[in-house]
């Protein structure tokens, strides 16, 4: 099972409504459950947005932090979830949100929490359950950046446009050094998720930003905006075309971490890290 870290960029081009469409299209083995965590620290946007604000108020990252000062963080931890539903079997009990802080101002008082918290969720993978961590446009930097060091797979969320390509260079450099640092996993954790507005496809984001597109999502605004705004879902919505291209984007998603947990677990990978010399 993975940690996967999803980042954004300025621009908004769609880093929560891309974890929101693979939580619910996530394959699901018996007895298996994927949790989304949205972690930006500038403020979640699920529950006013996909939720509608139709949730209890005492649930989330937030309130998770306070009861964590009276009880241990795994313990509260799970009942701070909420459970989505995406029609199939079992669903509910199997596809969980933490949903996020309600204001930038609460993020300062998490310091101590983010690394607590990629403790964790890397606890979670090991029994088996998928995390997808939605960073936002700044949670991959700075206190919370801990979270995208310590995932099994960073996947930056960009549009096919030169203002999405701009943006997206400088933090690919900022998120390869930090990834090839000390407390990192190594760049080759780095990817991409490319969203296909404008003029530039998978070879151009290749090309251009020398990170390989793991995944592509069109760009249907109509019907992101279920995921984005709370918009009245009809029954055809999990077979249109962004929810059947979120699940089709589930398994390279799932390959490229199982091929980099296999590199990390080589016994040759292994000498490296031990000897102080990281490969990608």
């Amino acid at each position: 099972m993975a940690v996967i870290a999803l980042a954004g960029l300025p621009g908004a081009p769609g880093a929560t409504t891309t974890a929101l469409a693979l939580l619910r299209t996530w394959p699901l083995e018996e007895g298996r459950r994927v949790v989304l965590a949205e972690c930006d620290p500038d403020g979640g946007a699920i529950l006013a947005g996909a939720l509608r604000g139709d949730a209890p108020a005492d649930r989330g990252l937030r309130n998770l932090t306070l009861s964590s000062r009276t009880q241990d963080l795994v313990d509260a931890f799970w009942p701070q979830l909420l459970v989505l539903d995406d029609g199939g079997k079992n669903s509910g009990r199997n596809r969980l949100l933490l949903p996020g802080l309600t204001s930038p101002d609460q993020a300062p008082g998490l310091g101590p929490v983010w690394g607590q918290l990629a403790d964790l969720f890397a606890g979670i993978e090991k029994h088996g359950h998928d995390v997808l961590v939605d960073l936002g446009r700044s949670g991959a930097y700075g206190p919370s950046g801990i979270l995208a060091l310590r995932a099994d797979a960073v996947l930056l969320v960009v549009r096919g446009t030169l203002r999405g390509f701009h943006a997206a260079a400088t933090r690919i450099r900022t998120l390869r050094a930090q990834l090839d640092g000390e407390s990192g996993r190594g760049a080759g954790a780095l990817g991409l998720i490319l969203i296909t507005q404008g003029a530039y496809g998978v070879r151009e984001a290749e090309a251009e930003l020398g990170v390989r597109v793991v995944a592509t999502l069109p760009y249907r605004p109509e019907e992101a905006a279920v995921l984005s705004d709370g918009a009245p879902e009809n029954s055809k919505f999990m077979r249109s075309k962004l929810m059947s291209a979120a699940l089709d984007a589930t398994t390279p998603i799932r390959q490229h971490v199982a091929t980099r947990q296999a590199r990390l677990a080589s016994p040759l990978q292994q000498r490296l890290l031990n000897g102080g010399i990281r490969a990608s």
